[in-house]
């Protein structure tokens, strides 16, 4: 009995190490502002975290709170007027196991629907990635086309429009390329 006892927990560590963790350090998430038609910015999520199971069930949750424009007061004006009501965004994919059974250094590029929930909304988008193994069997993820969110989908409208008359702007393009560099360490 002893025996078997040792076994399944010697299974279960087995799979529980063979999932993948979103090392933040390694990783980013960045997207583009156009504003007035003419002046585009890149931003960035400073917190997020998220996994990807041995059956390739990928989960990233994004603190939208932690936006970063390197302008501390357009930061404050985002988390008040398009964030302070549903705080994080949930992704959420299915990897296919042809990648996950990528050897060291191998790369794939591959077409992924992603769902993504943000502001009470959930939509599926389509994904332009390259995989990549590494030596240490750590995965790194790389759009390789922006994913481009559409603040009408989102419902996000009101608050741009809010945004853009605070800071007197013409305009606030409503279509955000959003790109993320992301290393999966075991």
């Amino acid at each position: 009995m002893k025996i078997i006892s040792l076994l399944s927990l010697l299974l279960l560590s087995a799979s529980a190490s063979a999932a993948w963790q979103l090392d933040q350090e390694q990783s980013s998430i960045s997207f583009l502002s156009t504003k007035n038609n003419q002046v585009t910015e890149i931003s960035h999520f400073k917190s997020f975290e998220g996994s990807l199971s041995d059956k390739g069930e990928l989960k990233v949750t994004i603190d939208l709170l932690s936006v970063d424009t390197k302008i501390e007061i357009r930061d404050t004006r985002m988390q008040e007027h398009l964030f302070k009501l549903f705080p994080k965004a949930h992704f959420t994919a299915q990897i296919p196991d042809s990648v996950l059974s990528l050897n060291s250094g191998e790369t794939q590029l591959l077409d992924v629907k992603a769902s993504l929930e943000l502001n009470t909304k959930t939509k599926t988008l389509p994904l332009k990635v390259q995989v990549s193994r590494l030596e240490n069997g750590s995965f790194v993820a790389t759009t390789a086309e922006p994913v481009l969110i559409s603040a009408i989908e989102f419902g996000l409208t009101d608050g741009i429009k809010k945004l853009r008359e605070i800071a007197g702007l013409d305009s606030i393009d409503l279509i955000i390329p959003v790109s993320f560099n992301a290393v999966f360490s075991d």
